[in-house]
């Protein structure tokens, strides 16, 4: 049990908050939205910056819909250093501000804030938000970065098992955690299925596989982890960015999964295997001019 709730209850999401509070609280997030729309309107440095910004394509800012456990925290951290700095210190001021913004040399980051990001005013911006939810302006250049199902979810599972290493920033929460407890057959039993399917669902909220295919062919670069170095290098190339690899997140754990196991996870798995076979065979991962 976990506050009084099964482990098992997880899956189902948190259980309904009384009236009142539900008011209370969608009075403070009103309040806390007008007093971010003033703090971004009073602020025009960031402004300034993006105001330069103009990429080979004519894009003026990128936007990675950033999938967990598919290198996009590398990815992150590959454009925070474009300033000079240790990206982690880089990555430790966007977390500790209000508007998950920060400045690094000429360049503006952003992260997570869904009015900043609709805003535009950065060089590189992301968050796990799904495409359906988060509004981005025009001249946008987009990017994802997708991964073996199987081996996404499997590294998923050893991470909320492990836990974040010590101060980095942007720990897993305790709540994320508690669903790998009790064994990998439990955390499947578990995960809700739109956390299951997060590749599928970042782009269709259906987890409609033909939909979630269209959004992502729309996207201006799409590159997978298991060639991670060489999309980043062609996609460094196409915004003639010196984008060099680094170092993200290491999970100390890694857990052996039984052949049935397995065999279960990819059954789980069959939406987003055929997600990836039909962006493969419409050559927008794998195919002749794209990073794959």
């Amino acid at each position: 049990m976990v506050a009084g709730r099964s482990l098992d209850g997880l899956a189902e999401g948190p259980a309904p908050k009384p009236l009142w509070r539900r008011a209370r609280r969608a009075v403070v997030r009103s309040a806390s939205a007008a007093h971010d729309h003033w703090l971004i309107r009073r602020d025009g440095t960031y402004r300034r910056l993006a105001s330069a910004y103009e990429l080979p394509d004519g894009s003026r800012r990128v936007y990675c819909y950033h999938v967990r456990k598919t290198a996009g925290t590398s990815l992150f951290l590959s454009f925070l250093a474009l300033g000079g700095e240790d990206p982690f210190a880089v990555w430790g001021r966007i977390n500790r501000a209000r508007l998950k913004r920060t400045t690094s040399g000429p360049y503006a980051f952003a992260s997570d804030n869904r009015r900043v990001l609709a805003e535009g005013a950065y060089l590189f911006g992301r968050s796990h938000r799904r495409a359906s939810d988060q509004p981005l302006p025009s001249r946008t250049y987009t990017v994802t970065v997708l991964r073996d199902p199987a081996e996404r979810v499997h590294s998923l599972y050893d991470y909320l098992v492990a836990g974040d290493e010590p101060g980095l920033p942007g720990r897993v929460s305790a709540r994320d955690r508690r669903l790998a407890l009790g064994g990998f057959d439990a955390f499947l039993d578990r995960i809700p299925r739109h956390y299951l399917l997060t590749q599928l669902a970042m782009f269709s909220d259906r987890l409609d596989v033909g939909e979630a295919a269209d959004r992502i062919a729309a996207c201006s670069f799409v590159f997978t982890t298991a060639r991670f170095a060489d999309g980043l290098a062609e996609l460094g190339r196409r915004l003639d960015l010196d984008l060099e690899p680094q170092r993200a997140r290491v999970t100390a754990q890694h857990s052996e999964l039984s052949e049935a196991q397995r065999e279960r996870l990819r059954e789980r798995l069959a939406p987003e295997y055929e997600l990836l076979r039909r962006l493969e065979a419409a050559g927008v991962t794998g195919g002749p001019g794209r990073a794959s």
